[in-house]
């Protein structure tokens, strides 16, 4: 009896063992065909990140060296910090920039130099593929060939090809590959580069296509070398400019449905997502404010990766400075900053700024402005000009009484290598210019208590408000475009380019009437798009009969014969007295006494009241009314 005890408890003790070494198995069986499971969903599923940039034009930090101050609405190594944080997210990411990254914001006076600031941090985040945009063709090919050696990624501009020999100027493709997906990118250049640069010598080695023209063929190899996903990475909005068919994104996705994204860029502005033809469109604005982060999700079928989705998301740059990029890019800030406050001259008795009479109506826009006018007095002098049509691409042009540096002129004026080309014109092309420009206001109406802006014209990138100056003349806004202009006057000058006064302090002038001859100065730019396709002189033919950048090269721009006229013929001493006239302004019926009129002025400095805004923020796109004022008790 006791044997058979033993030998039951002997057999249930091994029975036990058995069911655990079977319970064992079996769990580890389950345990191994979970985790197969969980291998396969990742094997068989991946996204890929492509973070994007675009015309970051000079921000490398949060400063505006035009003016020598701090700017923190976007810089690099702001989205130095969010391009860290995306990567940690996700490893498998690639870093594209979408071109018109080293100019403006004077950046530029790093070209031809050992290296520079906004290449160094492309560097530093390790930036994979850089696209050419219109602004990088602003320089001769030595200095482009010398930043494309300093940038360690791919550089693309896929429509530019060399003269000489037919072949790219640089590659229209590059492929990167993450944990075995393949992703072919594409990278084309605006085709109005030519337009651009007409007039220089910066593209006298290479010819330019439409990217219409290039994509098929850059797509094609694409196919042929097995990549799993087409994205574009091409510096043009998602808008035709200037009616050239090809130069906007949406142009190409009409065409080619193979690309599965298209980074845009060009237009400065933020689209986070949209489709055409299939294609997802997106551009991440500019000036280093925004990171475009677009998702490619691909499925595992069989041994290749089919591309299953896309999407795209915009982040603001935020305010967090990364350190480690901040430190290396110090060196570069502190140069620039010495460079911009060198001393060219002293202010005396006037301010050359003026004061906005409504709070956010930039004076710039609605009447002269002194800077304005004596860079206008200096293109005179120099260009043999009768008169400059400029616009207030910067809205508060101007310094107060003091020390004069070249900060102070290229605050007042944008383009930094924006000429002086001179043009005879008849007063007829003159007045129908003038008439265009006026356009840019809304017409007055009776209920009116500011002048407006035209919502459309307002919201585009390039201002087209002309000011000019070495002509009188009033902008009539109680009148519809066409008919605004009135009073148009020659104004008489001394040698030194400054109007001349009769006894009573008014300027002798002469009418400018339709048969009138007058020689016009301004960008050539702007008057090949006048004769252009849908100008305001459209099919005419204006010959340029001098310019400012073929006698001074570089140093003819509005900005440097400014500073060469204070240096040179006022010996450093500017008198703001000489330039503080009005010779335009607009005409309403505003009572700028009344009591209403009053009331919004307070309203507005309160904050009680703002002026109608576009969606992208754009001001004064439509009047301040009685009614609107009135409602607010």
């Amino acid at each position: 009896m006791i044997y058979f005890k033993h030998f039951i408890r002997h057999m249930y003790m091994c029975a036990c063992v058995l069911l655990a070494v079977l319970g064992f198995i079996s769990c580890a069986s389950s345990t191994k065909t979970a985790q197969s499971v969980s291998n396969q969903t990742t094997q068989n599923a991946i996204t890929v990140h492509v973070l994007a940039t675009s015309d970051m034009h000079g921000y490398f930090v949060p400063w505006d060296f035009s003016e020598d101050v701090e700017s923190t609405r976007g810089a690099m190594t702001y989205l130095a910090t969010v391009i860290k944080q995306q990567r940690a997210k996700n490893p498998n990411t690639i870093l594209v920039d979408c071109g018109d990254t080293v100019q403006s914001n004077y950046v530029e006076y790093f070209i031809g130099r050992k290296s520079n600031p906004m290449i160094q941090g492309m560097n530093a985040l390790g930036y994979d593929i850089w696209t050419f945009g219109n602004h990088e063709y602003n320089f001769g090919i030595a200095d482009r060939k010398k930043l494309t050696s300093e940038f360690k990624g791919t550089t693309l501009s896929g429509n530019v090809f060399m003269k000489k020999t037919g072949k790219p100027y640089l590659p229209a493709t590059t492929i990167i590959e993450r944990d075995g997906v393949k992703i072919g990118f594409i990278g084309m250049t605006t085709p109005l580069i030519v337009e651009f640069e007409r007039s220089k010598t910066t593209l006298n080695e290479v010819a330019v296509k439409n990217p219409m023209d290039c994509i098929a063929d850059a797509i094609a190899s694409l196919k042929e070398k097995g990549v799993h996903a087409i994205v574009g990475i091409i510096h043009e909005g998602l808008e035709e400019e200037n009616n050239v068919y090809g130069s906007g994104t949406k142009d190409i996705a009409e065409a080619f449905p193979d690309f599965d994204v298209i980074i845009s860029g060009h237009a400065h502005v933020a689209v986070e997502s949209e489709r055409v033809n299939g294609v997802l469109l997106c551009e991440p604005n500019c000036y280093a404010r925004n990171l475009s982060v677009i998702a490619l999700s691909f499925k595992r079928n069989e041994n290749t990766w089919n591309l299953d989705a896309t999407s795209a998301t915009l982040l603001a740059a935020g305010k967090d400075e990364d350190e480690e990029l901040a430190k290396l890019l110090k060196p570069y800030k502190d140069e620039l900053r010495t460079f911009v406050n060198t001393p060219i001259g002293k202010l005396i008795n006037a301010d050359l700024s003026e004061q906005d009479v409504v709070p956010g109506i930039a004076a710039a826009n609605v009447n002269s402005v002194p800077m304005l006018n004596l860079m206008s007095t200096a293109g005179i002098y120099y260009s043999g000009a009768d008169f400059t049509l400029y616009n207030p691409t910067y809205e508060h042009p101007g310094c107060t009484i003091g020390g004069i540096s070249i900060k102070n002129i290229s605050s007042s004026f944008q383009y930094t290598t924006g000429e002086i080309s001179v043009y005879p014109i008849t007063g007829k092309q003159l007045k129908t210019i003038l008439e265009w420009s006026a356009g840019y206001f809304n017409t007055w109406h009776e209920d009116d208590l500011t002048v407006s802006f035209d919502p459309k014209r307002r919201e585009s990138k390039y201002s087209s408000n002309f000011i000019g100056g070495g002509i009188a003349y009033t902008v009539d806004l109680t009148q519809e475009q066409g008919n605004r202009i009135k009073n148009l006057m020659l104004i008489a000058k001394d040698a030194s380019g400054n109007p001349t006064y009769n006894a009573d302090g008014s300027f002798v002038q002469t009418p400018i009437d339709d048969n009138t001859t007058v020689k016009m100065g301004t960008h050539d730019y702007y008057v090949r798009q006048w004769v252009a396709k849908a100008g305001c002189l459209e099919g005419q033919t204006l010959s340029p009969i001098y310019s400012t950048r073929e006698e001074f090269g570089d140093e003819g721009s509005v900005r440097n014969l400014t500073i060469r006229y204070i240096t040179e013929h006022l010996h450093g001493i500017v008198d703001g007295n000489t330039y503080g006239y009005d010779n335009w302004s607009v005409k309403t019926g505003i009572d700028t006494t009344s009591d209403v009129y009053k009331k919004m002025i307070r309203l507005l400095q309160d904050g009680a009241l703002t002026l109608p805004s576009s969606k992208s923020g754009r001001t004064n796109i439509a009047p301040i009314t009685v009614s609107m004022v009135n409602a607010i008790q």
